[in-house]
């Protein structure tokens, strides 16, 4: 058996066009006394005026945090999640839709918490909501999973492919080939999202899994880094060429501003290590 340790780095910025930052990350990892490996990485792209997307996005990480810290940091006990917020975790015995429903309950719960906070607090809130990507590591297995149009991406044997699927309206039209890829960057319509944090009481989640290998490398991000740096033959190199998570975070950010910084900047970075 391969044994595999995890890298990471998270960083944000608020770019060149706004002075507010309403992108939350997070890189949380088992530590190293740990009996395995495991860790939870998580980019919130906040929407509202207001400041109020600046709290839903803290809320959905400080929310998925708190759902998943103890499986990941081997401390405490599972949280009791209300029923009628919880996705159910059956008796299946695959790991891998184990590890993807443990996953997706704790961002229902953000869900919940976000949608909740904007009923108790109507004047606050406004149209309060946000994006939310996350990646959770347990062992060798790894779930991913989305809302909105933050990606998650992984560099595997030198090449980089995007893992998760737009929620947008223009992304739609491109999948269904009514529109051309570039108009993900160029249409006018192009930040109008489909699906987020906090806007319903229940949202729909999307959910992957895989298995690690050796020298795979995830990225993280909201749209303020992949509208910049436009396509996966441009980021790559940011990924395949960093000697650690810490440069290819900074150097991410430092393209994404030189590329006009057009809005706030969310990455994280996670490397796979071989023992």
């Amino acid at each position: 058996m391969t044994l595999l340790t995890l890298s990471a780095a998270a960083g944000s910025d608020p770019g060149q066009a706004y002075p507010l930052n309403q992108d939350c990350v997070l890189a949380l990892l088992r530590p190293p006394e740990g009996a395995s490996t495991a860790g939870l990485f998580v980019v919130a792209d906040g929407m509202g005026g207001h400041q109020a997307g600046e709290v839903a996005s803290r809320l959905a990480v400080e929310t998925v945090r708190e759902q998943l810290a103890w499986l990941v940091e081997q401390t405490g006990t599972p949280p009791i999640v209300q029923p009628e917020t919880a996705t159910a975790i059956d008796n299946d015995d695959n790991p891998d839709i184990q590890l993807a429903r443990q996953l997706e309950s704790a961002i229902g719960e953000a869900n919940a918490r976000i949608f909740n906070y904007a009923r108790e607090n109507p004047e606050q809130a406004g149209n309060l909501g946000t994006t939310l990507t996350a990646l959770l590591v347990v062992d060798g297995r790894a779930a991913i999973a989305n809302v909105g149009d933050s990606r998650t991406y992984i560099w595997r044997n030198g090449e980089l492919f995007q893992i998760t699927d737009d929620h947008s309206y223009i992304a739609h039209l491109v999948r269904t080939g009514q529109l051309a890829p570039e108009a993900l960057y160029t249409h006018p319509r192009r930040n109008v999202i489909t699906r987020s944090l906090g806007n319903f009481d229940h949202v729909a989640i999307d959910t992957w899994a895989l298995e690690l290998e050796p020298g795979d490398r995830f990225l993280l991000c909201s749209d303020g880094l992949w509208e910049m740096i436009q396509g996966t033959e441009a980021l790559a190199p940011y990924l395949g060429n960093a000697s650690t998570p810490e440069s290819a975070v900074a150097s991410l950010i430092e393209g994404a501003n030189a590329a006009g910084g057009k809005d706030n900047i969310g990455a994280v970075v996670v490397r796979v290590n071989e023992i």
